[in-house]
């Protein structure tokens, strides 16, 4: 769960910043755009939830994780002439709906096998690995995004001082900021690269659930026996 919040939490800040920054939504706007990844975490969850019994959780969350690498890999494609339906909608879509199958699918593996009486200590266990995954990620996410950042703004102020005319280029001397659209391709150079390690930590999740998970229907039918089930 590390790794997925890790990245649930890039993908969210950056295509936040690059909707705005670039794309020059207003605050309301981006808050409407991300309204379609809610309806597919939403499903996600429902399938998932549905038909664990019958499938147990393993199916779950390969395919979750897959889903996620694949929605952020995608992403790390996205540049300054990406719209939001070109470059941003499918993606959030594939990635949500990917996070939606692995919600419900990580809390119950995460307590099956545990005594009933353990099942809120495991829970909030869970909870505090969200957190940290979360912010562990973002962490190394804007390590990469200001790296990547600062490189290009090197390339892309050589740019501009070769085509800016002079009233841009005494701006860019009191201020030592690219004005558009050099400022956005920094911005979307910078994005994207940081969704190359974060498909990367989708893959790492993918590869826990593939090789690590063992739990079986069988656990999950214990677990509901004994009235263990979390609330979800």
């Amino acid at each position: 769960m590390i790794s997925l919040a890790a990245a649930m939490f890039g993908m969210f800040f950056y295509i936040v910043l690059f909707v705005q920054n670039v794309l020059s939504y207003s605050p309301i706007r981006a808050g409407l755009a991300f309204l379609p990844v809610t309806v597919v975490i939403a499903l996600g969850a429902g399938i998932s939830q549905r038909l664990l019994p019958t499938f147990g959780p393993k199916p779950f969350l390969i395919t979750g994780a897959t889903l996620v690498a694949i929605g952020l890999a995608w992403q790390s494609l996205i540049d300054s002439g990406s719209s939001y339906v070109g470059g941003v909608l499918g993606p959030m879509l594939i990635f949500g709906f990917g996070m939606g199958l692995n919600f419900v699918t990580v809390t119950v593996t995460a307590v099956s096998g545990v005594a009933s009486h353990d099942a809120g200590a495991a829970s909030a266990l869970l909870n505090a690995t969200q957190k940290v995954g979360g912010s562990l990620g973002l962490s190394i996410l804007t390590t990469v995004f200001g790296s990547a950042g600062r490189d290009e703004a090197t390339k892309q102020a050589a740019s501009f001082m070769a085509k800016a005319s002079p009233e841009q280029k005494a701006a860019f001397a009191k201020t030592h900021q690219l004005p558009a659209p050099w400022s956005h391709e920094v911005l979307a150079h910078g994005i994207s690269t940081a969704f190359i390690p974060a498909a990367a930590m989708a893959v790492l999740a993918l590869t826990v659930a593939a090789v690590v998970i063992r739990v079986r229907k069988s656990d999950l039918e214990a677990l509901s026996g004994a009235g263990g089930a979390p609330a979800v």
